[in-house]
């Protein structure tokens, strides 16, 4: 199984300068633990970095950073990506690597075209565990 086949092409972005507010608001109206935050660059829209509601639990709620933060004071980085051929293995060694729980995937420009998550990983391993019985 590939990143393409276990992941979700719905992904929620927002740009990097937004609030810290705004992804929280949006991460409740859309249900998701995480935003992609986005910047604008010579070669288009491209993802910079990620922001978790554990990012903004321990990086801003815990410090008391103020208001007037937006997410580029708190995404984490660097973003951990891969493409859509990422294997299994490839996407279990990265999270475990670099301590991540949900990896973008994106295209040979660096465009966001989904994301995976542990939680996907784990339902692809379990259907995988399952067919081999």
């Amino acid at each position: 199984m590939r990143a393409a086949d276990i992941g979700t092409s719905r992904v929620i972005q927002l740009n990097e300068s937004s609030t810290i507010n705004e992804a929280a608001r949006t991460m409740r109206q859309h249900d998701v633990g995480c935003v992609v935050t986005m910047k604008n660059t010579l070669a288009g829209v491209l993802p910079s970095g990620i922001v978790t509601d554990r990012d903004l639990a321990i990086r801003f709620l815990a410090k008391d950073l103020g208001d007037e933060k937006n997410l580029h004071d708190i995404q984490s980085l660097p973003l951990v990506t891969c493409h859509a051929d990422a294997t299994m293995d490839e996407l279990v060694g990265m999270m475990l690597g670099r301590h991540v729980r949900r990896v973008p995937i994106v295209d040979g420009e660096g465009q966001l075209i989904g994301i995976v998550c542990l939680d996907d990983v784990m339902a692809a391993l379990a259907e995988l565990l399952a067919k081999s019985r």
